[in-house]
């Protein structure tokens, strides 16, 4: 069920300006935008921890803390750009400051401040509204959102700002982006391999002609078993007079998005299989933080080791590390530090993560006996 919403508790912002309160300030700023924002957030946010009033004027109010806070002069329709020091400041300093003037808890500030930024940047990228570049805004959502290292205490935040991020990267240059990873290309290649017809056989298909074009084509880095069941039980891939069919367009740059999808879900899957062959729970959690923040701000080692040391898994060093080069020789990570990954990856990423934030809450569930229907 939903969680309870919090009622929003108006405050003053830190620098009072005659005649321009901080609310008015932030209303200001977003000019015509906040109408679209409004919209965003009945439709896209009804299961947020604020209720979508207070969450639109919890920005409103920051945003004008923020604007108030620099001195600088308010412009109207401007936010549509920011960079990530002004917003690790904006949480780091300004609202603590707000928080202790007015008596007020200020991590639980914080923590409803974060939650309406990172819905108003998630908006930012889906609408176009957004005047930076793609990584410039998934930087300030990595901020927003605590980074990879909160994940345990803000799940939510770090899939909004995989799927900002995601929303972000046109969908041709994701293609591109996906393609660029081998194991990608391949299993797309296969794909068009089955295009022009192969023998399917006698079901089960464990073996064959299919398999063997697909094997040919994705390696030992997919089971080609297993990428069969999954494109013919999801439409990708049918069988028409015992040999395959791939529906849509048989010209491949009109079927983009389609190509783009089936991009990410191979490219999920080729990490879930990294990750599921680490040396132990500690190593899968760094490589995971790892991919994740590559997307969002790139790691070192040093800032790994201190993901681990907060999950009481800083002798893990070396496991997690070799995680992290296996990801690296799949051609997801850069294999230098700080570990990129190019823009057009974060949809697969946020596929992986979220599975593994499903089984892990489900791992929780049964170890304390939550009811199978609660």
């Amino acid at each position: 069920m939903p969680k309870k919403k919090k009622p929003v508790r108006r405050t003053a912002g830190p620098r009072p300006t005659p005649g321009l309160s901080p609310l008015r300030a932030g209303g200001r700023a977003l000019g015509d935008l906040q109408v679209e924002y409004r919209t965003f957030l009945e439709t896209e946010e009804d299961e947020a921890v604020l209720a979508p009033g207070d969450l639109e004027a919890r920005l409103m109010e920051s945003l004008g803390w923020l604007l108030l806070d620099s001195g600088e002069p308010v412009v109207r329709a401007s936010a549509t750009r920011f960079a990530p020091a002004e917003l690790r400041a904006l949480f780091t300093e300004v609202v603590p400051a707000v928080a202790e003037h007015n008596g007020l808890d200020p991590q639980e500030l914080v923590d409803e401040v974060r939650v309406a930024w990172t819905t108003y940047l998630m908006f930012l990228g889906e609408s176009g509204a957004w005047q930076g570049g793609p990584e410039e805004l998934a930087d300030c959502l990595d901020v927003a959102s605590g980074g990879i290292a909160g994940a345990a205490s803000d799940q939510s935040s770090v899939l909004d700002a995989l799927e900002a991020a995601a929303l972000a990267v046109p969908a041709e240059e994701q293609l591109r982006d996906l393609q660029a990873v081998p194991v990608v290309a391949g299993a797309l290649r296969a794909l068009d391999l089955l295009r022009a017809g192969v023998p399917v056989g006698e079901e089960p298909v464990v073996d064959g002609p299919v398999i063997d074009a697909l094997r040919g084509e994705v390696g030992e880095v997919l089971d080609p078993v297993a990428l069969w069941l999954d494109w013919s039980a999801t439409g990708v891939v049918e069988v028409v007079g015992g040999r395959t069919h791939v529906p849509g367009p048989v010209d491949a740059l009109h079927d983009v998005d389609a190509r783009r999808d089936v991009a990410a879900a191979a490219l999920a899957s080729a990490v879930t299989t990294v990750l599921a062959s680490s040396a132990n729970d500690a190593a899968v959690v760094g490589g995971l933080s790892v991919v994740t923040s590559a997307v969002l701000g790139p790691m070192t080692t040093q800032q790994l080791q201190a993901v681990l040391e907060s999950t009481g898994d800083g002798e893990e060093l070396a496991a997690a590390l070799d995680t992290v080069r296996a990801l690296a020789d799949l051609g997801v990570l850069s294999p230098v530090e700080p570990w990129t990954a190019r823009p057009g990856v974060a949809g697969a990423v946020h596929e992986v993560v979220s599975t593994f934030f499903a089984q892990d809450r489900d791992e929780d569930e049964a170890e304390v006996g939550v009811p199978e229907h609660a």
